[in-house]
């Protein structure tokens, strides 16, 4: 008998072939009218599904509080210390440090709160609670439930926050307090988040540079800071204030302050010699932006000097608190050795688009355990005086990138691709691994494999390969992943369900018979 001819067969990996046996077995076995009451299942849970999730969402908020609240510095421990979460009912759960959890709706369920969670507690204890966001900003109703003198902070990621309150005008205000002297609005959630994202972000004090603004003066910045060689500080960069907006293109990415006066759109500097000058804000805030520059205007008290200039008595002029807030770890400390020791200012986030952001720190007044902010001159210094030569902050405006537009950055591999892109060119290249074999195929047609005996040395051939096997694995690959990923399944999904059939024929085939020799 002579053999059969030898077809060619595909060989399905495992994966590819029991995902296929599978759907097959599920598409044959399950009755049209159980798929179709699966359907109708799903669609009819939608709403509950969404009320599961916001259920888990506010346990993990809650799990991430009492996580915080076990991590607190021992003397904290000692306190009176609960993590804390108002709930869709009107309900409270507390934590303690040890994980235990109570639920509390009533008055009387609230007076067992602190005997039954603290139990080393003594007597009519004062609560300290760390809250979730939504309990501040869903459902701040609940926070008229907590026993009195409560002291509130709120959880935000790894860090917890102060919260106070005012009372003054018809509804009762809050703040949490990131830094003594700075508070932020517990208003709209997006905009504290977005506040407190850019105060909590480290403080890169390389990519800082102050500005004088002279008339007269170079009209571009140089890319990187002049630094002092004795102490390896960055010096003042002079600019002429009409090349500023053009001249903040070589200093993208970076942190530049001005100081000023500000009085609406303008912002008036004082020359070392001469009148004053002004700027338009808008027009120097768009420039910023263009520039991809955090641009930090520092609002002067009094007349508003440029620094690295000389006052009347020839003492170098200076911006207050500059030297110790560049020391200063993070945004926060920064802005708050810039502030000083007196008076309390809020901190306000507005967004001009999804990448840039606008900063204003103002005075606040009325807060609790703090001075009543003074008049603006007298706010961050009592001391406010050109003999002294320092340039005295009495308030910030800055237009920075937005925290969405900095973690985009962050996740970036190659700096001047967009991370969209990068992970999009990845999945393409994981996608295209799946068609390989029929990527491949259409390759070798496009550009045929090289031939050793066509190069006259051993490394020229190999280099040709090594350009060959590039431009397959990062161009060709990808771009036809979308297709040959497809392609390559389904082929491998018919091999599958064909092999039974083709190994039926050829059992059941007509043979011949050999004939005697």
């Amino acid at each position: 008998m002579s053999p059969l001819p030898m077809r060619r067969t595909t060989i399905p990996s495992p994966l590819a072939a029991g995902l296929a046996w599978i759907g097959l077995a599920v598409a044959v076995v399950m009755p049209p009218a159980v798929a179709q009451a699966n359907w109708l299942t799903r669609i009819a849970g939608v709403a509950e599904r969404a009320s599961v999730r916001a259920a888990r969402h506010g346990s993990s908020a809650l799990k991430a509080a009492a996580a915080h609240v076990k991590a607190l510095p021992p003397s904290a421990k000692g306190a009176a210390v609960l993590a804390a979460h108002a709930t869709q009912e009107g309900h409270w759960r507390f934590v303690n440090r040890v994980g235990e959890t109570l639920t509390a709706g009533t008055p009387d369920e609230m007076k067992r709160v602190a005997p039954l969670l603290l139990p080393q507690a003594k007597g009519d204890v004062k609560l300290s609670l760390y809250l979730t966001e939504d309990s501040v900003f869903l459902y701040r109703g609940a926070l008229k439930d907590l026993p009195g003198g409560t002291e509130l902070n709120v959880v935000v990621g790894r860090e917890s926050y102060r919260i106070l309150r005012h009372s003054g005008g018809a509804a009762e205000r809050l703040y949490a307090e990131v830094r003594p002297s700075l508070v932020v609005a517990l208003s709209e959630r997006k905009a504290f988040e977005e506040v407190v994202w850019q105060l909590a972000r480290p403080l890169n004090k390389a990519n800082v540079r102050l500005l004088a603004l002279e008339p007269g003066g170079p009209s571009t910045l140089a890319s990187t800071p002049r630094l002092d060689t004795a102490t390896g500080r960055a010096l003042v960069d002079v600019i002429d204030p009409a090349s500023l907006p053009a001249a903040l293109g070589a200093v993208r990415g970076q942190t530049v302050l001005v100081t000023g006066r500000a009085d609406g759109k303008f912002l008036y500097i004082q020359p070392t010699s001469g009148a004053e000058r002004s700027l338009l804000l808008p027009d120097l805030l768009k420039a910023a932006e263009d520039a991809d520059v955090n641009l930090v205007v520092l609002h002067a008290s009094s007349t508003p000097r440029q620094p690295g200039g000389r006052n009347w008595l020839w003492q170098k002029v200076e911006v207050k608190g500059l030297e110790q807030a560049l020391g200063q770890p993070r945004v926060a400390d920064f802005l708050a050795a810039l502030a000083g020791p007196g008076g309390r200012f809020e901190v306000s986030a507005t967004s001009s688009d999804a990448m840039r952001t606008l900063l204003d720190i103002k005075p606040a007044t009325g807060l609790p355990k703090g001075p009543l902010t003074r008049p603006i001159g007298d706010v961050f210094s009592k001391v406010v005086s050109d003999l002294t030569g320092n340039i005295v902050t009495a308030g910030v405006h800055a237009s920075l990138r937005s925290a969405a537009r900095q973690r985009e950055l962050d996740q970036r591999i190659l700096p001047a691709i967009p991370s969209d892109l990068q992970i999009g060119y990845v999945v393409f290249i994981v996608l295209g691994l799946i068609g390989l074999p029929v990527a491949r195929g259409w390759w070798r047609r496009i550009w045929p494999p090289e031939v050793r005996t066509e190069y006259a040395a051993e490394s020229g051939y190999w280099a040709a390969r090594v350009v060959r096997g590039a431009a397959f694995l990062l161009v060709f690959l990808p771009l036809t992943a979308p297709i040959a990923a497809p392609y390559n399944i389904v082929r491998q999904v018919i091999d599958t369900v064909m092999a039974p059939v083709r190994l039926w024929r050829w059992l059941t085939g007509p043979r011949t018979a050999s004939s005697p020799g």
